[in-house]
């Protein structure tokens, strides 16, 4: 039986009631007696119900959790307490990088805010979805920018079910919005020209945002040779670089990884050789690279000094401003697109696909895991490449309309002499059947040959029987050509018959 006291004068009862055998439990009532002694028979009630397997635990599991609020934070604004906090630590303790993890718990805390949410039952897909439209119709964020808040607080919501502290997942069918309707940071390729002058502005360039040039030009160099995306690189030490092997490989850890996986990476021996220098003296789990938190402010100085240096190379006034409408060398070109850090990664890709690799071998070197994002969004391929592909198509040839005269008559093996001359002798012509007698032909004075006194055919041009009247019929002035592809003989006046024909 539960025991009911209080331990002050004038204060709450206390109530101890038994939850399982040898487990008891301590919980403060009320100051009114006969109130904490009805709520001391419904506690033990409870327990007994608990134990019989007639009330669910789960349920006391999601009570739990509905009572506690889904964050707290302090004066500052950061997130201190709450289930959020909870799922921050989650992140971090299953390897999780601490920056990708902030950057979660501040997107779901914003939708959070926005929701004006106190408790999980507050976390409604409806409400959700209001919160961000908001979050595109008052603060103008793009629709993929939106898409990443919906990813954050679904990932929340997701976590919540499978920890136990929800009956399900309430966002799960939750879509996003389709980003090709609001694209604002599209991506493009360097040309091999924009290249070289990036890294040889970089490389002669001053110290930029605590990164000096030739640190810079190493930068981009591996960045286009490898396809790594910034955190990578950022990651690389001396020893994650292999460059005596056969290829040589850089590898980046499977903590830093997007996909959370080992990545060895082969490159090309020129880039090793260029490597080898850059790294000697180093020390040993020593940062290759110290770059700062938005990389892409980096080459964007380094553009504007390239672009600069192109420009002042114009013979004239008249060519530098024909040279300064091109984008040639810009952040932002005529399409919108921008060349920004991660645009080093989609000219890796862009110029394996243009060196006619198998696509399976560049998803493979673009660590992708469908050939579809290989190809639909990293490979930008440009008018050349378009002629390029075009050339190297058949030529499609048009008919010639005397030779479709001579192929009517069945004499499509001779060709016709522009200059009134006799055809010459085609292949097929001057081959006999076997078992056929030697054809004779009409000579130039009109009389008819044979095969002894006239001229045969495989040792004559190709030659028709003119006048000649076809069998039974009367007609004069028909004309027939032999046809001698044909193993079966045609039929043939009487006449030429006599002579052996």
């Amino acid at each position: 039986m539960a025991s009911i006291y209080r331990r002050t004068k004038g204060g709450r009862y206390c109530i101890t009631y038994q939850v399982r055998p040898g487990v008891r439990k301590t919980v403060r009532g009320c100051k009114d007696r006969a109130a904490t002694e009805a709520l001391a028979r419904k506690l033990e009630a409870d327990a007994m119900l608990r134990r019989e397997g007639v009330i669910d635990t789960k349920a006391d599991q999601y009570a739990k959790a509905e009572v506690k609020p889904l964050m707290v934070k302090d004066a500052e604004g950061n997130v201190t307490g709450g289930h959020l906090a909870q799922f921050y630590a989650s992140l971090l303790a299953k390897g999780t990088t601490k920056k990708h993890a902030q950057l979660v718990r501040t997107r779901a805390a914003t939708v959070i805010d926005l929701c004006n949410a106190r408790r999980l039952s507050g976390l409604t897909p409806s409400v959700v979805q209001t919160a961000i439209g908001l979050l595109r119709d008052n603060e103008g964020l793009s629709l993929q920018t939106c898409n990443h808040y919906l990813r954050a607080i679904k990932q929340f919501s997701r976590w919540l079910w499978r920890d136990g502290r929800t009956r399900d997942d309430a966002l799960v069918h939750l879509a996003g919005y389709n980003v090709k309707l609001d694209r604002r940071h599209d991506r493009r390729a360097l040309t091999d020209e924009e290249l070289a002058r990036l890294i040889q502005a970089a490389e002669r360039g001053p110290k930029v945002r605590g990164m000096f040039g030739p640190n810079r030009a190493m930068l981009y160099q591996l960045a286009v040779g490898t396809g790594f995306r910034a955190g990578e690189l950022a990651s690389l030490t001396p020893e994650s670089f292999d460059l005596d092997a056969e290829p040589p490989t850089v590898t980046i850890e499977a903590a830093y990884s997007k996909h959370r996986r080992q990545d060895e990476q082969p490159i090309r021996r020129d880039l090793a050789d260029l490597l080898k220098p850059w790294l000697k003296g180093r020390k040993r789990g020593q940062l290759v690279f110290k770059m700062p938190d938005k990389p892409v402010k980096l080459i964007q100085a380094d553009l504007r000094a390239a672009r600069e240096a192109w420009l002042n190379e114009a013979a004239s006034e008249k060519e530098r401003k024909a040279r300064d409408k091109t984008s040639f060398l810009k952040y932002r070109d005529r399409a919108n697109c921008v060349a920004d850090f991660h645009a080093l990664r989609h000219t890796y890709i862009s110029r394996l696909i243009q060196s006619g690799v198998n696509v399976k071998v560049a998803q493979e070197l673009a660590r992708h895991s469908t050939p579809t994002l290989t190809l639909g969004r990293y490979a930008h391929i440009g008018l050349v490449d378009e002629t390029r592909a075009l050339d190297a198509l058949p030529s499609i040839e048009m008919p010639d309309p005397k030779r479709e005269a001579v192929r009517a008559t069945g004499t499509d093996d001779a060709v016709a002499d522009p200059k009134g001359r006799r055809p010459a002798r085609s292949a097929f012509a001057a081959r006999r059947l076997p078992g056929t007698p030697k054809l004779a032909i009409t000579c130039q004075d009109g009389e008819l040959g044979n095969a002894s006194g006239g001229r045969s055919v495989s040792r004559a041009r190709v030659a028709t029987y003119q006048d000649l009247p076809l069998p039974d019929s009367g007609a004069p002035g028909v004309t027939r050509t032999p046809d001698l592809r044909f193993r079966k003989p045609p039929l043939y006046p009487a006449e030429l018959r006599a002579q052996g024909f």
